[in-house]
């Protein structure tokens, strides 16, 4: 069973819709389904630009059933198509990346556990991501989601994605091999129920825009976000998930955005005559399970 849109009880959540320009550069113009997955794959960037996935926090698998085995997906063809180890991952700082985590498809019955995980595998589930960041704050979220829903035993539609731009820098990662490009960050979005409501929280992080294949050290930073931020960024439009925000709508309807100014107790400076600057305290920036609204 690929992604399923009512895998939460009383709940449709569809697959995002994409822009006119998402889909041309879609490979067939359409989601490609997996047993536990389904992914949108850019066949311009050799990238997924969107995977969805459930997870079954009631069935979650102890222990992983599968070693590693990255390869290309044969739903895709020419296989060219998709960024390989040697074409991306070979020297470099860029980890191999995945979109839909292994662990969070690991679940249910052992043998179908054990095919979503291979499929988790395929280079279409794979992106650039670098080794800070890949085992920072883009780890720390996957571990808190996955925490959530085996503590809870609960059920949760993920989506995930890179932030491509027209400024991702190119890379050669070896002579003879095509320049590849390197998503400038990503994003994460969990639609969950939180004490019996509906709740749907996106989060970002960013690479950086880098200019060579050896960019220098840095701290990544994990924020929530709107949805419709990363609607804007990415060009996939989640009408059904919008009024589960928290940071669109409190539990009254009411705007509760952790950035608005509501007065000048919220101002530290102004700079000329009449331009705000935020207080520090009024960051989006998740540095603990605390800092997230559910």
């Amino acid at each position: 069973m690929p992604y399923d849109p009512d895998f939460i009880a009383g709940q449709t959540l569809p697959l995002p819709l994409p822009s006119d320009a998402v889909l041309s550069a879609a490979y067939e113009q359409r989601f490609i389904d997996h047993s536990r997955m389904s992914l949108l794959f850019n066949q311009k960037r050799g990238l997924a630009a969107c995977t969805a996935h459930n997870i079954d926090g009631a069935a979650l698998q102890p222990a992983q059933q599968t070693e590693r085995d990255y390869r290309f997906d044969p739903k895709i063809e020419p296989a060219s198509l998709q960024i390989d180890t040697d074409r991306g991952y070979r020297n470099n700082p860029w980890d191999r990346g995945h979109l839909v985590r292994r662990k969070s498809v690991s679940w249910g019955d052992p043998e179908q556990a054990a095919r979503a995980e291979l499929e988790s595998d395929y280079y279409s589930n794979i992106t650039p991501q670098h080794e800070t960041l890949h085992s920072a704050s883009w780890g720390r979220i996957e571990d808190w989601m996955l925490a959530r829903v085996d503590s809870g035993e609960q059920r949760a539609c993920i989506f995930t994605g890179p932030v491509f731009t027209e400024a991702d820098p190119q890379i050669v990662n070896a002579e003879g091999e095509e320049p590849i490009r390197i998503p400038a960050g990503f994003w994460k979005i969990i639609a969950v129920e939180a004490d019996g409501i509906m709740r749907a929280a996106g989060f970002l992080t960013w690479q950086r825009d880098y200019d060579d294949p050896n960019p220098l050290p840095f701290e990544p930073q994990l924020e929530q976000v709107r949805l419709t931020t990363i609607e804007v960024l990415t060009g996939l439009a989640f009408p059904a998930l919008r009024l589960f925000d928290p940071l669109l709508y409190g539990s009254d309807q009411a705007p509760l955005t952790r950035r608005s100014l509501r007065g000048s107790d919220d101002l530290i400076v102004s700079l000329g005559d009449d331009i705000p600057v935020p207080a520090p305290r009024r960051t989006s920036s998740i540095n603990a399970p605390r800092d997230i609204i559910l």
